[in-house]
């Protein structure tokens, strides 16, 4: 790892290319060792159906996944072109921070952003809306630093600069709500200072404005045909049961732990040190596009639900170039930063070497009885033992469908047998599987229901109106190296003759 003193920006950029070249290895790497996570399962099972937009988000990820699974399968190799996209923002990152402040604090912002657990891992690597999100976001502040904050001799494009962002900010839009807020802190940084009020008498700026908007148009679209469920969805996920001010520092705890809080601690510094100087228009620009992200869903759990750490990553990939400003000038006069980068890489390779070998082969437990049952990485385990065993059975005969116990398990499932019958969640909650599956069409056909062990009795119960009758249970056992991990047991049932109560969706 480098140390300032004496490097060219050449070969800063050089360093710059190994380091992306080398996480990009190690996501290769790790996607082949780790199955599909649940949401990504789920995305692949209704992404084969293409949609204007998508009930638990917009479209792009799912488009992305639908053509990737038509290119490479359903399997691990569905997640390549994500992870070549996190490469691409990566690199996106450098030019944007080089641009700001020097080529080392870009090569240190990318270093940062590839040792953060959510960026590497989850952004980095999963079939999720993050990934596709974070390269809009950086596409779209790359074009826009070209145009706030232009380089010595570069010839001005305001009309390019701008069509460049806000086709970006629209493929944010298409990627996943959080691009709203993005686009309220460039209209801040644009009112708020003389050059961005200036920017606002340029056509190009509302030109680029109507493209975005156009390219937004199908979320919106979709949502007024379908009663604006998913914006419904989404604000419901953040709606809790009164005042709670403890939750916003446990929020930012909790950011600051799916980042990882030895790679936190120099994004926090960094932001910190920035704030010295508030009237710099390189950390206003960073601010105005990241804070809101930040500030909304740190408060937001205040209101008494906690929510879910990643939603405010967005707003920290913003912090990133600050980071790298912060360790590139330690770096001039300390060793810290290299031993820092050295020692952090090393740790989370091994770590994530030994969840992803745990994950593929579960072999903890087999030298620990028990582990198997409390194995968090058993979520990652596709279900592709599922087929034979129905198909001994005899249970994907006749035209069945299969009713499962939840959307996850629904999603495994409909993976596991390659979409080839037809299957729906059997609770009230069944995400994107209600827009896909009409089930007025279904009445008077046999099904499967395939449930786990310890809801057997409940779901019996449950669907007991639903058909003319349940059969006797036929144990399904799943697992990796011999293990038994997962329990389910199949039930025939005959005669669909009502359709389980949906909480939204529509027939087509």
């Amino acid at each position: 790892m480098m140390r300032n003193a004496g490097r060219t920006d050449e070969t800063i950029t050089r360093l710059t290319i190994s380091v992306i070249g080398a996480a990009l290895a190690l996501r290769f790497l790790l996607a082949a060792l780790v199955g599909l996570g649940t949401d990504e399962i789920y995305t692949v099972a209704v992404a084969r159906q293409l949609s204007w937009s998508y009930f638990d988000h917009p479209p792009l990820h799912q488009w992305l996944a639908h053509v990737s699974a038509l290119a490479f399968g359903e399997g691990r190799a569905v997640r390549l072109p994500f992870i070549i996209l996190f490469a691409g923002t990566s690199w996106l990152l450098f030019l944007l921070t080089r641009r700001l402040y020097s080529a080392s604090a870009g090569f240190w912002a990318v270093v940062t952003l590839n040792l953060a657990g959510f960026f590497t891992l989850s952004a980095g690597s999963w079939v999720v809306p993050d990934g596709p999100l974070l390269f809009m976001l950086a596409l779209a502040a790359f074009a826009l630093g070209r145009q706030f904050f232009p380089m010595a001799q570069e010839s001005p494009a305001p009309l390019a600069n701008w069509l460049l962002a806000g086709a970006a900010l629209g493929g944010a839009g298409l990627a996943k709500y959080h691009a709203a807020l993005v686009a309220v802190g460039l209209a801040l940084f644009l009112l708020s200072t003389p050059r961005g009020r200036a920017e606002l008498s340029r056509p190009a700026v509302w030109i680029a404005a109507g493209l975005a908007a156009l390219l937004v148009s199908p979320v919106l679209f979709w949502n007024a045909s379908n009663g604006w469920v998913s914006f419904l969805f989404q604000a419901g996920r953040s709606q809790g049961a009164g005042f709670a001010p403890w939750l916003a520092p446990l929020s930012l705890l909790a950011q600051a732990g799916w980042i990882l809080p030895w790679v936190f601690a120099p994004l926090a510094t960094g932001l910190w040190r920035a704030f010295r100087n508030p009237r710099d228009q390189r950390f206003w620009f960073l601010m105005a596009l990241g804070l809101p992200t930040i500030t909304v869903f740190t408060l937001l759990p205040m209101f008494g639900n906690l929510g879910l750490p990643h939603w405010a990553m967005p707003g920290w990939f913003f912090v990133m170039p600050l980071a790298g400003l912060y360790l590139s000038r330690l770096a001039e006069t300390s060793e810290r930063p290299r031993r820092w980068a050295q020692v952090s890489a090393i740790g989370s390779m091994l770590v994530l070497l030994l969840i992803g070998s745990q994950a593929a082969t579960g072999w903890l437990g087999q030298i620990i009885p028990g582990v198997a049952r409390n194995d968090p990485t058993i979520e990652v385990f596709g279900w592709d033992q599922l087929d034979p065993q129905l198909q001994a059975a005899g249970l994907l005969d006749g035209g069945r469908f299969i009713v499962a116990d939840s959307w996850q398990n629904a999603g495994r499932i409909d993976v596991a047998l390659a979409g080839r019958v037809i299957v729906i969640p059997g609770t009230r909650d069944p995400r994107h599987y209600a827009f896909l599956v009409d089930q007025s069409r279904l009445l008077g056909r046999d099904a499967v229901l395939i449930v786990r062990v310890r809801r057997e009795a409940q779901m019996r119960e449950t669907f007991k109106d639903h058909f003319g009758s349940l059969g006797p249970s036929v144990p399904v056992a799943l697992g990796r190296g011999g293990l038994k991990e997962i329990d389910l047991v199949a039930i025939p049932a005959t005669n669909f003759t009502k359709p389980l109560p949906w909480a939204y969706g529509r027939a087509r």
